[in-house]
């Protein structure tokens, strides 16, 4: 592990780590989106804030079902990828977990539905406090999976002899110092990203204050620096080394470089009365830095704790998989589901736009042109 990712791997073992680090980028991007506009949507109920078809609270009420829908579609091409690559330590931590680990399952149908819940007229009609109940269900659900997948990161690293420990215990339940901060460092991370994509939104819609949206994004780039303090000094120190590995040392600086980015283009913002194409594309440059520089310390991460020998025992069974073919037929999948997917965005963003009849219902004494006509 001498040289930068993704080189230094046999052909196989570079071709599916660097595949599965692109497509959880992707994965992470919607995830982001959900778990920090879930919680957005709840603070929103809870304060009373506006929620009109405009506001960033209705805005993200229209998209967040489609949004968790694409989230849940971009993890599995990662999903897949992360078996083959990880596949004893995959399945044994599922094993170990057992239903607290498929407790993903139901709990993500509830929070779907919800979504849906907040978007009907019915909800209206409830008292306050049934409304706040529901409106909170959505990122309790999103953040359960969110620590969920962490704890199973975490113990499918351990070794074989931690596993047959743990087992013993018959516990469901994992944890270790690094879980929580680890988490809390991804789950402030979505934050910023999903500010971004909602400017983007305002930017079409041709609404939002630019000021509020990169204050938000400026505390959340700070809280993420913070957790990242709180990571460090909990973990050991070989994890903390793998970040200025060689491995991973571009990246690392990559990822700090997207920050740097990330908080001079919120700051441009920061200053302007309206949002426009470029100055939005100056924060969208950072956070695409940050995530493709992150996801990748994450996995030399994984590789530190797994260590050299014991991941080099894998490369036979990556060499096996990748004699097996089928590139292909997943490539030809990929894109056909990619451009499903973007068709149903674009119907959710031609259906999430009021139209003026919508935005300014017409009185009895003002007819529609239609009734004109």
């Amino acid at each position: 592990m001498d040289t930068a990712f993704p080189f230094g791997f046999p052909l196989p073992t570079a071709f599916y780590i660097t595949t599965y680090v692109l497509t959880l980028a992707i994965h992470v991007v919607f995830m982001n989106y959900v778990l920090a506009g879930t919680g957005w949507l709840a603070i929103a109920y809870l304060r009373k804030s506006p929620r009109g078809p405009e506001s960033s609270a209705g805005i993200l009420k229209d998209w967040l079902p489609v949004m968790l829908s694409g989230a849940i579609t971009a993890g599995v091409a990662p999903l897949l990828f992360l078996q083959i690559l990880y596949k004893q330590e995959y399945y044994t931590a599922n094993l170990l977990l057992f239903n607290r680990w498929m407790a993903i399952l139901p709990v993500l149908i509830v929070g779907f539905y919800a979504l849906y819940l907040l978007k009907s007229r019915w909800l209206a009609q409830q008292p306050y406090v049934v409304a706040i109940v529901i409106a909170c269900i959505p990122w309790t659900a999103v953040a359960f999976t969110g620590y969920s997948w962490t704890e199973n990161h975490l113990l499918s690293v351990r070794s074989p002899q931690f596993w047959g420990e743990f087992y013993a215990t018959s516990s469901q339940v994992y944890y270790e110092p690094q879980l929580l901060p680890r988490l809390a460092m991804w789950a402030i991370g979505s934050v910023p990203t999903m500010v971004i994509f909602l400017a983007w939104q305002h930017w079409y819609r041709g609404t939002g204050r630019p000021r509020e949206l990169a204050l938000i994004a400026g505390a959340g780039l700070f809280l993420v620096g913070a957790t990242a303090a709180w990571y460090y000094l909990v973990t050991d120190d070989a994890t903390c080394l793998a970040f200025v590995s060689p491995l991973a040392r571009p990246y690392f600086v990559l990822a700090i470089l997207g920050v740097i980015v990330q908080a001079l283009g919120w700051g441009w913002l920061y200053v302007s009365e309206q949002f426009s194409v470029r100055k939005l594309l100056v924060p969208t440059l950072g956070l695409a830095l940050t995530l493709i520089g992150m996801t990748v310390c994450r996995e030399a991460v994984r590789i530190t704790t797994l260590g050299e020998d014991r991941f080099e025992k894998m490369y036979p069974t990556h060499a096996e998989a990748f004699g097996k073919g089928g590139f292909f037929v997943f490539l030809a999948f990929f894109v056909i589901n990619a451009g499903l997917c973007s068709f149903v965005f674009w119907l959710v963003r031609h259906r999430s736009i009021p139209t003026q009849i919508e935005q300014n219902p017409p009185t009895p004494q003002e007819p529609t042109q239609r009734n004109q006509n």
